[in-house]
């Protein structure tokens, strides 16, 4: 999708990666950064300097040009004089330091009241939460990563609504596996192929989309069945949500869920 479509000319990068080293989704034809602390990012990023020479190999060059992209990344991202101060409070541990960096990237591109400034910002910020492999004492594991996301999308809430930007925002979660429904001999659950998603964000129309899970249908491996192909939350962003072509990205047509208000 951003190989095709750029996105708008002056945006520090398509997308910041916070929480992991993964890149996921935007490791092929994105400018993503993975990002830390804008403070430390931009302190970090000026002992890198711009170069420029009249002859140089291909290799070099590729090097360079990445560089000059972080320093210009950086200069965009970093609290400036004038950035909105968020007021919203974030909860402690992994999770929440990284919900408060994403949202202070997202304030470093709004003046003192709230307006955001031309051109600054990114199209996409991928949070991390690990831990959701349970296949032992899945009970108390569960229980507190639950804890950790409800607090991070409150204090996620909360900011963005601070700054204007909750019905600007869409937020949906993915998975690259779900569970299956009976508990195996550790106290936990082990790979399956359906799970449940969330989508939040100021013009989401909530409410559950698909089927309620069917615990009396499950297939011969104890799998729940699905009842939405997971392409279609990406068709539901790239069409209704960014109004790009899903067809050309998924290259099939995935039909869109009805979740967005106009």
């Amino acid at each position: 999708a951003f190989a095709t479509t750029p996105v708008p000319k002056g945006f520090a990068a398509d997308g910041l990666v916070l929480g992991s080293a993964e890149m996921g989704p935007l490791a092929n034809g994105a400018r993503a950064i993975a990002l830390v602390n804008p403070a430390q990012f931009a302190r970090a990023s000026r002992l890198v300097t711009p170069v420029a020479l009249k002859e140089r190999n291909p290799a070099l060059a590729h090097i360079l040009d990445v560089e000059n992209d972080i320093v210009h990344a950086a200069d965009q991202l970093r609290p400036r004089p004038g950035d909105y101060a968020l007021k919203t409070a974030f909860p402690a541990g992994a999770f929440g330091a990284s919900v408060k960096t994403a949202m202070q990237a997202l304030a470093s591109g709004e003046t003192a009241q709230g307006v955001p400034v031309q051109g600054d910002g990114v199209a996409v910020i991928r949070l991390t939460l690990n831990g959701f492999d349970t296949h032992e004492n899945q009970p108390e594991r569960h229980a507190e990563l639950l804890r950790q996301f409800a607090a991070g999308m409150v204090a996620m809430r909360s900011a963005l609504i601070e700054m204007g930007r909750w019905d600007r925002t869409l937020i949906a979660t993915y998975a690259e596996f779900g569970r299956r429904v009976r508990e195996n001999q550790s106290r936990g659950t082990d790979h399956g192929t359906a799970s449940a998603h969330f989508v939040a964000g100021g013009r989401v129309a909530g409410g559950l989309y698909g089927e309620a899970p069917a615990l009396a249908r499950l297939d011969g491996n104890g799998n729940l069945p699905v009842s939405v192909d997971f392409r279609q939350i990406y068709a539901t962003v790239l069409n209704d949500w960014w109004g790009l072509d899903a067809s050309a990205v998924l290259q099939q047509r995935f039909e869109p869920l009805p979740l967005l208000r106009a």
